[in-house]
């Protein structure tokens, strides 16, 4: 099962993930986070910080 990440986190794991080299099935996988949201973290802009 998927571990809950809290909003503010989206950003420093949307830079981990691209940092990372991996895929973002891969990146998803490692770190346990849905493919979806981590594809939803990587189209929002920078300064949307929820």
């Amino acid at each position: 099962m998927a571990k809950h990440v809290e909003k503010p986190e989206w950003s420093r794991i949307a830079e981990a993930f691209e940092a990372s080299g991996q895929t973002q099935r891969e990146f998803a996988l490692a770190r346990g986070v849905r493919l979806s949201t981590l594809q939803s973290w990587g189209n929002r802009p920078a300064n949307d910080v929820p």
